[in-house]
C-alpha cells in the first residue's frame, strides 16, 4: 500500500509538472504571437524562451496552430457569450450599449495578449478552416452589438443614420488600443495612462461613443451606468 501511495504521489507530481510546463509554453507563445505575429514566430523561439529543446515542445503540442488555438479559444468564446448575454438583457438599449463597452474593455485589459492576437491575426484566421469557429463567434458577437444599436434607434435614443459596421469596428479598435495603453503604460512624459483607473477610462469611452450615436438633443444627457458584471 505504501509503495502504491508513493507511486500515486509521483504520478501526480509528474502531471503537475507537465501542466506547469504546458502553461509556461503557452505564456511564451502568447507573448511572441502578440508582439511579433503568429507566422513570424518559430517553434524554436518559443522553446528557447522556456529553455527546452524544440523536440520536447512537441510532447505538449502537436503543432504551432494547436498552441494558438489554446491561447485564443476561451477568449473568443467568452467574448461571444458576453456580447449575446448583454444584448439580450431586459433593459434599455443605451444601458446595454454602455455595458458592452465596459465589459469589453475590462476583458481586453485582463487578457490583453489573447485579444491582441485575435485582432491582429484576423486575416490568418479567415483563411484557416480550423479557426472557422472563431470567425463565426466573432460575427455573432458583432451582430449582437449591431442589434443593440438597432434597438437604440427604435427607442429613439440613437440617431437613425448610424453606420453600424464602421461604428462597431471603430469602437473595437479604440477599446483594443485603450486596453493596450492601459496595460503597457511606460511612464514616459507622453504616456500618462498611470493617472487613469480602468473605471475612468471606461467612463471616458462610454461618453465619447454615446455622444457620437445619440439622437439630436440627447448628446448631453447623463451617461447611464453599466449593468452589474456577472
Amino acid at each position: 500500500m505504501a509503495s502504491e501511495a508513493k507511486e500515486a504521489r509521483r504520478a501526480g507530481a509528474r502531471r503537475r509538472g507537465q501542466a506547469d510546463r504546458r502553461a509556461a509554453i503557452l505564456a511564451a507563445a502568447a507573448r511572441r504571437f502578440a508582439e511579433f505575429g503568429f507566422e513570424a514566430t518559430t517553434v524554436r523561439q518559443i522553446a528557447d524562451d522556456v529553455q527546452i529543446l524544440s523536440g520536447s515542445l512537441y510532447h505538449h503540442f502537436a503543432t504551432k496552430e494547436e498552441m494558438l488555438d489554446d491561447i485564443v479559444r476561451d477568449a473568443v468564446l467568452d467574448q461571444h457569450a458576453r456580447a449575446l448575454r448583454i444584448a439580450s438583457a431586459d433593459c434599455e438599449a443605451e444601458v446595454r450599449f454602455v455595458t458592452l463597452i465596459a465589459e469589453e474593455l475590462s476583458a481586453l485589459a485582463e487578457r490583453i495578449e489573447a485579444y491582441a492576437i485575435i485582432f491582429n491575426e484576423r486575416k490568418f484566421f479567415r483563411r484557416s478552416a480550423e479557426f472557422a469557429y472563431l470567425i463565426k463567434a466573432r460575427k455573432d458577437a458583432f451582430e449582437a452589438w449591431r442589434s443593440v444599436l438597432d434597438d437604440g434607434v427604435r427607442e429613439g435614443a440613437f440617431h437613425a443614420g448610424i453606420d453600424s459596421y464602421l461604428t462597431i469596428s471603430t469602437i473595437m479598435r479604440m477599446l483594443n488600443s485603450g486596453a493596450d495603453w492601459y496595460r503597457h503604460e511606460d511612464g514616459s512624459p507622453l504616456d500618462a495612462m498611470a493617472n487613469y483607473s480602468l473605471e475612468a477610462l471606461t467612463a471616458f469611452y462610454a461618453g465619447f461613443v454615446l455622444r457620437s450615436v445619440r439622437a439630436a438633443g440627447r448628446t448631453d444627457a447623463p451617461i447611464p451606468g453599466a449593468l452589474p458584471r456577472r
